[in-house]
């Protein structure tokens, strides 16, 4: 018999999509939501910021599995707003956990808290360490100390550091590239072809079940489902355009004059420097599992998604 879960923030575009594939795996998912209202029992509108509100949540029934997948991703947003949700609520979260006896907390944490070294290749768990205080952004720096605020709460745990994430309704990839193929202001920074890992979010949810079934690891990993060549990456979004790449070539140092322009920088260091992270670490933990999805159709669900939303 399948396991009761909770999911947190099942209105965001993680919590949703392991809603749905946890869901049509049978099982019965219990979640929270901030921006929309609960569609069943199931449901509780919760913000994670307010202690009280975690007396809505379910104290007579345990919970196994908690996947918690809240958290502020906004980087014009100061540190202040950044800590009271991805770190300290992750605290409450980890305080709420315990009291319902969860066997398993599943945290989406992320790659940004390795500071600058979130640009590059090769970067490995043992190798790149994280960091919470300098050459970190605020965004990075609160995913630290959440993860500290787990590993010093005694619940078993595992948290799945997370690169960019790509599939129907990301907030970032899609709207950094979409736009400038599309006028024609697509550019490149490298010289050199350059590695990036990405995550697609379909295939999150069966990584996640594999991991419920192999049992918490009390470590924190890598979660990756692709490493591509970042010019194949955005050739395949300029393929499903039906556009010619045509990259305009710029200087590694306009990273800087750009400095207001979060997707110019995300182009320009990714194409620049690379973002490739091994998870040969989680592979192995799990078997040696295989993304059951490809990330091609990933990008195709994501401009599908994204030409619907700004026709």
């Amino acid at each position: 018999m399948k396991t009761d879960i909770l999911i947190t923030g099942i209105d965001g575009f993680i919590g949703n999509s392991l809603k749905n594939h946890f869901m049509n795996q049978g099982f019965q998912v219990f979640g929270t939501t901030f921006y929309r209202t609960p569609e069943n029992e199931r449901e509780i509108q919760f913000d994670i910021t307010k202690k009280q509100d975690f007396s809505k949540l379910w104290k007579n029934k345990q919970f196994d599995i908690v996947i918690h997948t809240i958290g502020l991703i906004d980087q014009t947003q100061p540190f202040s707003s950044m800590y009271t949700i991805n770190s300290q609520g992750t605290k409450y979260m980890c305080e709420y956990a315990k009291s319902i006896g969860c066997k398993h907390l599943i945290f989406t944490s992320s790659v940004s808290l390795y500071g600058s070294k979130v640009i590059g290749e090769v970067r490995t768990e043992i190798k790149t360490k994280r960091k919470s205080k300098r050459f970190v952004t605020p965004y990075g720096k609160s995913k630290a100390m959440a993860e500290q605020f787990i590993e010093e709460s005694g619940l078993n745990y595992t948290n799945l550091r997370l690169p960019i994430v790509l599939g129907c309704g990301d907030t970032f990839i899609t709207p950094s590239i979409v736009p400038r193929i599309l006028n024609g202001t697509i550019f490149t920074c490298g010289k050199k072809a350059r590695k990036i890992s990405v995550l697609y979010v379909k295939n999150l949810g069966p990584l996640i079940e594999k991991l419920i079934e192999v049992g918490f690891l009390n470590r924190s990993l890598n979660c990756i489902s692709h490493t591509i060549f970042w010019e194949d990456f955005v050739k395949e979004f300029a393929v499903n355009l039906n556009l010619e790449y045509k990259p305009k070539k710029k200087s590694k140092l306009s990273i800087f004059t750009h400095s207001n322009d979060r997707h110019y920088q995300f182009i320009a260091s990714y194409s620049g420097f690379g973002a490739h992270y091994s998870s040969e670490e989680l592979s192995k933990a799990l078997d040696n599992w295989q993304p059951p999805y490809k990330w091609q159709e990933g990008v195709s669900e994501a401009i599908e998604d994204y030409i619907r939303k700004n026709q």
